[in-house]
């Protein structure tokens, strides 16, 4: 009797425990598919993170050019194109300060330029041994020019400079186009004035907008001359030029004497220049002096002194 009743419930048990996992094995099954049918559909039906924020950046870039292409300062500064104003300076060591001035100035006359300024310094000698010239050529043939120049002498220093004017340009241009059309529409206000104060507003207004025009034209003007021509200053000396002093205690103390003794210099010129006259005054307030204290040391005229009155008798002595 227990033995049938046992095999029953074995039997339930066994079929129990898998009718279990069977049920667990269809769930992962399942759980699975939809797994995989989930990452297909977000793979396919959005972009990636990286897809994204490469598409964000180029509209970002497409976004940022437009804007710049729309912006009209850049287009004013696109449409004249780079300003730039060069300039240039160089010291040369030669033989001759005229020769070589000279043939500066061919260089400048080749190169469609002009001669600004030019200074020869004679020497204790009475030759020349220093000099200056500044020239002005087209900013164009500033290179050529250079490489001219330094044919001339030895070349012991060189330094050139470039400064980019382009949006100072751009607004002064503009400002002068401003300026030109409301300066236009004064001019068509006063046309058709018909009152006398009218007539005397527009007149004043028109003054002052013509001389803040003719300013900025001439401020324009200016700005072109810069761009176009380009000024090189040449230092010329029969001598080498003095190095410059760099920074360190033997140079400041090199600094220091020589201004030392330049201001020792300067005190024995100002001595020199005023020795003259504190002579010249010196010979005429003397001779004052010494009767001034003359006249106070004479002794007064002698005066005789006043008899006094003869005082009582003693009373004579007994005896």
């Amino acid at each position: 009797m227990s033995d049938q009743v046992l095999r029953p419930s074995g039997l339930w048990g066994r079929r129990l425990v898998g009718a279990t996992l069977a049920g667990l094995l269809a769930v992962g099954a399942l759980s699975a598919c939809s797994s995989r049918n989930d990452s297909s559909a977000g793979s396919g039906g959005m972009p990636a993170s990286g897809e994204m924020a490469r598409q964000d950046t180029s509209g970002q870039g497409a976004d940022g050019d437009s804007a710049a292409k729309s912006d009209p300062a850049s287009q004013a500064r696109a449409s004249v194109g780079q300003k730039l104003v060069r300039r240039a300076n160089l010291q040369l060591k030669v033989d001759s300060l005229t020769t070589s001035a000279q043939r500066i100035r061919s260089i400048a006359a080749q190169q469609s330029g002009a001669v600004l300024s030019e200074e020869l310094y004679a020497g204790e000698t009475g030759r020349d041994t220093s000099g200056s010239i500044t020239i002005s050529v087209p900013a164009a043939s500033l290179d050529a020019t250079i490489a001219l120049i330094e044919k001339v002498g030895e070349v012991q220093v060189r330094n050139s400079s470039s400064e980019d004017v382009t949006g100072t340009y751009v607004d002064t241009e503009a400002r002068v186009k401003s300026m030109t059309a409301s300066v236009a529409r004064i001019r068509d206000l006063l046309a058709k004035a018909t009152t006398v104060n009218d007539l005397v507003a527009l007149e004043n207004e028109l003054s002052q907008r013509q001389a803040e025009l003719d300013g900025l034209t001439a401020q324009l003007a200016n700005l072109k001359d810069s761009v176009t021509m380009s000024p090189i200053s040449i230092s010329l000396s029969t001598d080498d030029f003095e190095p410059v002093a760099a920074a360190g205690f033997l140079s400041g103390l090199k600094s220091g004497w020589k201004a030392f003794t330049s201001s020792l210099a300067v005190l024995v010129t100002v001595v020199g220049a005023v020795l003259p006259f504190a002579v010249a005054i010196g010979l005429v307030l003397a001779p004052v002096i010494w009767w001034m204290r003359r006249r106070r040391t004479t002794p007064a005229a002698f005066v005789s002194p006043v008899a006094q009155p003869a005082g009582p008798m003693p009373p004579p002595s007994a005896g």
